[in-house]
Parts: structure tokens; C-alpha cells; sequence
């Protein structure tokens, strides 16, 4: 199998440079519509964006889903009636799906390992595998859809959970309930929010050598959008690696370590109690007050905030909930990630008036959202750079909305785990070994996307076959039609997918129209049956840019 995917990927077509959809030379049912040419070098205009195009990019980044045809043909009509349609997708019950979306490549919990196999004593290994490196993510979304103010992530009493998390966890969690609640510990750990949740420890472990400095930058990063790794600093390379006691005393005395050990090692001495002597479900599972004061002998550095003395972790909690970084860096976060890019200088300006939206607002998240979205980037199309690229999790919920097909093995998602499925191939990160999302589209990724496609066309053609009052797609067929019997179903047919898979109102007469038919017509010789011909043209028109692209 290995060396028939590396011959597949020598054989495989050159990746997209930038990221945008093609414009020339397009797979058949491929629109014109999303893409402007821009030659290397040279800079455009922001072009406002069709008012179709934000409906399908918001819907996309608030629901998971795109618009239904309804939604379309309502904005079409009336471009006023977009922004109301936005501020339902912002109260709608799959936001919180996309908040946890949205900050999982930020917070990088969502990994297929986990200290403790759980095989003997879970129900769903891969189920509890998915909600447990969900937790610190599910308060996130819970702050976001009550709009709690954000700093409620760090000062929460409570964390969030589900059944199978309470069958290995100490966890409060109500008898007879389902879904992801509202719930607390019950082993007295002190109360901070994502900071004394299993899983971010979890994910963010540590060594007695390390002494937790690991999961102090981990706090640094999420919280203060500041990482100590990517710090400029000049090292002494006298020191001598090799000797512990050599390591610690630069800790201490030289400069080019004091510059960030002595805010990072302060940081990390409140964190002992989420210290694990060995990965056994009563060691990792609970929290250990008696190991608090481990610092004294690991580093010998008291807890204090940036020279600000506490005791605890709940008292770190409010000492980060009140410093002016933390909406600093929730904006900054929310900004790069709505948009698909990092944030630069250029930005000081926007990102300022965001976090002022931010504060004024009660520092709701759904309130930055919603000024994110108002901006002018956000809507406007003036370089490649601004389309933005499908992750594996969106392509999955789109394809499950639009054909009730979830690609799946053994129970687990193929395009969200590692362990068996496709996710990082298909362009996402596994939380451990890549960190970040593919910049561009790959080899692997249409590889993947494809499989994806040719499995999803598949089902919903059966499916719709088999059952025509309860039809997904294919609601103008009866599988019997050929171009030459009946070619006004299937050219009706045809605009409907293209309405429904692109947002886009195709002619009849048109070429999409026409190129799709002869696409058909070959795959109906091939197979001779309509079933796999309609099967085959799906499969394509889910792989279009105008599909992988938004």
C-alpha cells in the first residue's frame, strides 16, 4: 500500500501554487465565478465580493454547512437580507461546533494519542478519544454561545464533558443526560477554567527535568499570543548541555537564559499539581495538591505572574484574566483565523479597533466574530491569497450535510484522526508532529478529497435511487434518463447541483450545463448504467474549486 501511494504521488499533477481556485483549464462544471487572476508581483484593488459569495463563506465558517437554496435565492433577491442571515448563523446550534473549529489548530488538543489506553474501560475508544481532546475546546464554545465575557475561560469553575468522558474522569456529570454539559471535577482541583482541565495537560505534558516550562509557553501561546520559542536570544554556547547542574545555574545567572526564564520558570511553579510520576488512569486522571510544592525542590522558583506573586493556579487564573493581553490576543486570533492569514504590522490598526469592538461589546466572542465579518477583507476578494482553503473537518460536515455521507472505518472519522483516517494527509494537523494546516493545496490533499468525493457520490446516489421522497440531491431523476431520451430533467438536474454544490444559477444552454452532460454521457458508455454515471459526475463537481475553495 505504501509504495502504491508513493508511485501515485510521483505520478500525481503539480500542487496549486497559491491559494486559490483554478481559472483556466477547469474540470468539467467548474464555475468562472471564484477567482480573479492576479500575476505575480502585482497588486489589486479590494473588489467587494457578490453578496452570494459572503452568504456561502459565512454559512461555511458559522455553520459548517453551505447556504441552502432557499438562503441563496433570499440574498440574490435582496442583498440587504445578508447580514440578517448572518446574525442567525451566529446564534445557530452548529456555532459551537465551529468555535471549537475554529480555535483547534490554535490550541492543537485534538490528538489521536492519549496518556491512558482506555480500551477495557470506555465503551468508544474513538469517540472518547475526539471528546477528550475537545474539552478545553467545548468551554471555549460554551463561553462563546452563552456570550460570557472571554474571560471566563481561565476563571470558570466548571468545565465541559460528555458520557464517555465521565466514565474515566471524576466528573459530575448529570445521570441520564447526553451530549456535551456543563460539568465540574470532583477531586478538589482548584477552579481555572481550560487551566485545570485533564486534557490540555494531557496534550502539554512535561517532564521533572522540564518542570512544567513547556506548559507555562503553552499558556503564554494560547492565552498572550506570545511563544518563548520563536524569541530572539543569544545563547552562552560555553554552558555545558550535558551537565544538569551546569543547565540550572544558567537558568539562574546567564543572561541569555535569564531574559525569558525568569518570567517562564515563575510561571511553570504553578503547575506541579497536574505533575504525572507515571501514565496510569489514578495518577493522570486526578489532580495532586500535595505535589503543588514541587518547585521548591525542581527549580527552587516561587509561582508569581510576571513578578507578580500568587499562591495557586486559581489565583494565576484571575491574575491572566485581567491582563489587557488576553483580549489582545483573542482578537488577534479570531482575525487570523477567520481569515486564513497571519497578521501583520499593516494590521496594527484594524486589529486595535477589533479589540476595542471587543471590550466595548463585553469581550462576547460572537461580538468579534460579527466585526470580523463585517470587515472589508473579510468580504472582498483582491488577491489569490484572500480565498480561503477547505479544512478537512469543513469539507466533512459540508459533504455530510449535502449527502448524508460521513466517511468513516472502525468508528473512526477519516478526515478528522490520524490513528486510521486521513486528516493530515487531507491537509489538517494532527496536534503533535504537524502543527499547522497545509498554506496550500497538495498532492495528498486531492488524493484525499478525492476518495472522499467518489465514497460521499456514491451513497447519496443510492441513496436517492432507492428512495426518491426522501432524495438529498437528486430530486429531478429517476435514474432512467439519458441525454438523448430525456435531457430536460437532467439539465435540470444538473443547474440544481450547481445551485446547491456552488452557489451558482447555470443556463441551460450554458457551458457548465453542456460540459457536465458530456462528462455523463462518457462515464454512461463506460458503465452503462445512470446510477454510476451520475455517481461519477458528483464526485467530480465535489472536488470543483468552487467546492474546496470559499
Amino acid at each position: 500500500m505504501g509504495l502504491s501511494l508513493l508511485l501515485l504521488l510521483a505520478c500525481a499533477p503539480e500542487p496549486v501554487v497559491d491559494q486559490a481556485p483554478p481559472t483556466t483549464d477547469p474540470q468539467p462544471g467548474t464555475e468562472t465565478e471564484p477567482g480573479t487572476e492576479t500575476q505575480p508581483g502585482t497588486e489589486t484593488q479590494p473588489v467587494e465580493i457578490d453578496p452570494v459569495r459572503v452568504l456561502i463563506r459565512a454559512s461555511l465558517d458559522l455553520r459548517g454547512v453551505r447556504p441552502s437554496v432557499e438562503e441563496l435565492a433570499l440574498v440574490q433577491q435582496d442583498p440587504a437580507q445578508l447580514d440578517l442571515l448572518i446574525e442567525g448563523f451566529l446564534v445557530d446550534e452548529r456555532f459551537e461546533d465551529r468555535v471549537v473549529a475554529l480555535f483547534s489548530e490554535i490550541y492543537q488538543t485534538q490528538s489521536d494519542s492519549l496518556l491512558v489506553t482506555y480500551w477495557e474501560t470506555s465503551s468508544d475508544h474513538p469517540g472518547l478519544v475526539k471528546s477528550i481532546g475537545e474539552e478545553p475546546l467545548r468551554i471555549l464554545a460554551h463561553v462563546a454561545a452563552n456570550d460570557l465575557p472571554w474571560y471566563e475561560i481561565v476563571t470558570g469553575e466548571w468545565t465541559m464533558a460528555d458520557p464517555l468522558m465521565a466514565e474515566v474522569w471524576p466528573l459530575d456529570y448529570p445521570a441520564g443526560e447526553t451530549g456535551w454539559q456543563q460539568v465540574r471535577y470532583t477531586d478538589d482541583r482548584p477552579a481555572a477554567g481550560i487551566l485545570s482541565t485533564n486534557s490540555l495537560w494531557w496534550r502539554y505534558s512535561t517532564t521533572y527535568a522540564n518542570a512544567n516550562r513547556g506548559r507555562a509557553n503553552a499558556i503564554s501561546r494560547l492565552l498572550f499570543c506570545t511563544d518563548y520559542l520563536t524569541l530572539p536570544i543569544e545563547f552562552d554556547r560555553d554552558v555545558n548541555l550535558l551537565d544538569e547542574g551546569a543547565i540550572n545555574e544558567a537558568l539562574k545567572s546567564n543572561p541569555g537564559c535569564v531574559a525569558c526564564h525568569n518570567t517562564l520558570d515563575p510561571l511553570s511553579s504553578y503547575l506541579w499539581g497536574f505533575y504525572y510520576n507515571s501514565a496510569t488512569h489514578v495518577d493522570v486522571a486526578y489532580y495532586h495538591p500535595e505535589r503543588e510544592q514541587w518547585w521548591r525542590t525542581a527549580t527552587e522558583v516561587e509561582p508569581s505572574f510576571y513578578g507578580e506573586p500568587s499562591f495557586n493556579i486559581e489565583d494565576l487564573a484571575w491574575q491572566i484574566a485581567t491582563d489587557e493581553r488576553l483580549p489582545t490576543c483573542a482578537t488577534e486570533q479570531v482575525f487570523e483565523q477567520l481569515l486564513q492569514r497571519e497578521s501583520t504590522l499593516d494590521d496594527t490598526r484594524e486589529l486595535t479597533a477589533l479589540r476595542e469592538t471587543f471590550l466595548d461589546q463585553g469581550l462576547t466572542l460572537r461580538a468579534l466574530i460579527r466585526a470580523v465579518m463585517a470587515s472589508e477583507e473579510y468580504r472582498a476578494v483582491g488577491s489569490v491569497g484572500q480565498w480561503k482553503l477547505t479544512r478537512p473537518d469543513l469539507l466533512a460536515s459540508q459533504v455530510e450535510e449535502l449527502t448524508g455521507y460521513r466517511f468513516t472505518y472502525a468508528d473512526y472519522d477519516m478526515m478528522t484522526t490520524d490513528t486510521y483516517g486521513l486528516r493530515t494527509l487531507a491537509g489538517g494537523i494532527d496536534g503533535g508532529f504537524v502543527t499547522s494546516p497545509a498554506p496550500q493545496f497538495n498532492a495528498t490533499m486531492a488524493l484525499s478529497f478525492e476518495r472522499l468525493a467518489q465514497a460521499a457520490a456514491w451513497s447519496v446516489a443510492r441513496h436517492d435511487k432507492s428512495w426518491p421522497d426522501e432524495a438529498r440531491l437528486f430530486t429531478r431523476i429517476a435514474f432512467t434518463e439519458t441525454p438523448a431520451s430525456a435531457p430536460e430533467p437532467m439539465i435540470a438536474q444538473i443547474q440544481d447541483l450547481h445551485l446547491r454544490l456552488f452557489g451558482a444559477t447555470v443556463a441551460a444552454d450554458g457551458p457548465e450545463v453542456q460540459a457536465n452532460l458530456e462528462l455523463w454521457q462518457e462515464l454512461y458508455e463506460a458503465e452503462g448504467d445512470p446510477s454510476a454515471a451520475w455517481a461519477g459526475l458528483l464526485s467530480v463537481l465535489l472536488r470543483d474549486p468552487a467546492f474546496l475553495f470559499y
